[in-house]
Order: structure tokens, then C-alpha cells, then sequence
């Protein structure tokens, strides 16, 4: 029996220094992990090398998201897709047909950010593949809902890229939030399979001729958009 008033003291300098442990951020746990990043931008694609010769310019939209290794973000591993698209012709049938041609790309690396408060700059390198693609599509009016695949092909691609974060509506001291992503890439696809708006033509029994090209096919591509931190 007298060693309950001893229990009930340190069940209570428990609870106490709990408390004050809660209320006093110092004190509080430091999280090994930063929160993940989140963007989203339009980009624009320029040929470069051989490819330029077929394909001035691509253009679509594109998206990453980024898993910090540290409590400031500073070192995270980065995901990277993009759809670029630079043929999209339609041509007067019934039903009517459409054509377009794209370069879908998928990318894993590190990515280091440099820089707090609202202005950080980042910098990445990394690899995947990408999928060269020309489809043939019916007027939805028809209700056939058909989609052929006239050309496409499979390369491994990698890339270098950085670019600057510029904070909107900040949520911390590095910079978190909404902010306004302004970056830049090159793309090296190397030697890949694709088809121009000039190497698809229209036969008289309605019909299609694709003239694939074989090429280098590396991009530098300038991208605007927003990310954010989800907490």
C-alpha cells in the first residue's frame, strides 16, 4: 500500500512532462521527412540535332512528384511523365479521322533543391523510356469509338534538367506551399521509329500510307506550371 503514492507521482510527472513535451516544439520529435512534392505544367518541346530536321517543335503537358530523403527536401527521388504531341491532323471522311502523333515519356531520379524562403532552385538527372507513337482515331459522332495504332515504338531515355521554384503562398522556411515552377530539360531518346504529318497520306479507297522515319529523336523542353507540398 505505500507504494501507491509513489505510482500516482510518477504516472503524474509522466503525464507532465508529456504535455510540456507537446507544447514545446523544441522539444517535439524531428521528422526524418520532408513532405512529398507535387506538380503539374504545360510544356514545349524543341528538336534537337537530326530530329529538328523532321520535328520543329512538340508540344503537351506533363507532371512529377518528388519523395524528399530529408526533414528540408534538400535530396529527394523524383518521377517524372510528359505527353508531347507534334502531328495532330484531321482529315475530311465520314466518319471523320483524325491522326496525331506523340512522344509519352517516363523518368526516375534524384533531384536535388538548393536555396529557402520562397525562391528554391532544383536541379535532376534521370532515366526511363519513351513511347513514339501515331494513332489513327474515328469521329466520335459514329459512335464507333475506334483507335488504331498506325506506328509506334520503344527507346530508353534519359535527362538532365533544373530549373527555379518561385513560392505563391508559402507554408514554411523552405519555401512550401503552392509556387510557380519554371524549368527546363534536355531529352536524349536516341535513335527512335516516329511518324511526321508528311509521311501520312490519305489513298483513294480512304485508306492510309504511313512512311515511318528512323532518327535521333532528343528534345530540350521548357516547361511552366505549379507544385505544391502535401501535408
Amino acid at each position: 500500500m505505500r507504494r501507491l503514492p509513489a505510482l500516482y507521482i510518477g504516472i503524474l510527472l509522466a503525464l507532465v512532462s508529456t504535455t510540456a513535451a507537446a507544447q514545446n516544439p523544441a522539444l517535439r520529435p524531428v521528422s526524418r521527412w520532408g513532405a512529398p512534392e507535387l506538380g503539374i505544367n504545360l510544356s514545349l518541346g524543341l528538336g534537337r540535332g537530326e530530329f529538328k530536321s523532321f520535328v520543329k517543335a512538340a508540344g503537351g503537358i506533363g507532371g512529377y512528384f518528388a519523395l524528399p530523403l530529408d526533414h528540408g527536401g534538400v535530396f529527394a527521388i523524383r518521377g517524372d511523365f510528359s505527353v508531347l504531341y507534334h502531328n495532330y491532323d484531321t482529315w475530311v471522311l465520314y466518319p471523320v479521322v483524325t491522326t496525331k502523333s506523340y512522344v509519352s515519356t517516363l523518368r526516375f531520379g534524384p533531384q536535388l533543391a538548393i536555396g529557402s524562403g520562397p525562391i528554391r532552385l532544383y536541379g535532376f538527372v534521370a532515366g526511363g523510356f519513351s513511347y513514339f507513337s501515331t494513332d489513327l482515331a474515328l469521329d466520335e459522332g459514329c459512335s464507333c469509338g475506334v483507335t488504331t495504332t498506325l506506328n509506334d515504338d520503344f527507346t530508353w531515355a534519359t535527362e538532365v534538367g533544373g530549373g527555379v521554384r518561385i513560392a505563391i503562398r508559402t507554408s514554411g522556411a523552405t519555401g512550401g506551399g503552392l509556387s510557380l515552377d519554371l524549368g527546363a530539360r534536355t531529352l536524349h531518346n536516341g535513335q527512335a521509329t516516329y511518324v511526321t504529318s508528311a509521311g501520312i497520306t490519305q489513298n483513294s479507297d480512304g485508306s492510309f500510307t504511313v512512311r515511318p522515319i528512323r532518327s535521333d529523336a532528343n528534345l530540350l523542353v521548357f516547361q511552366v506550371g505549379f507544385s505544391g507540398q502535401l501535408r
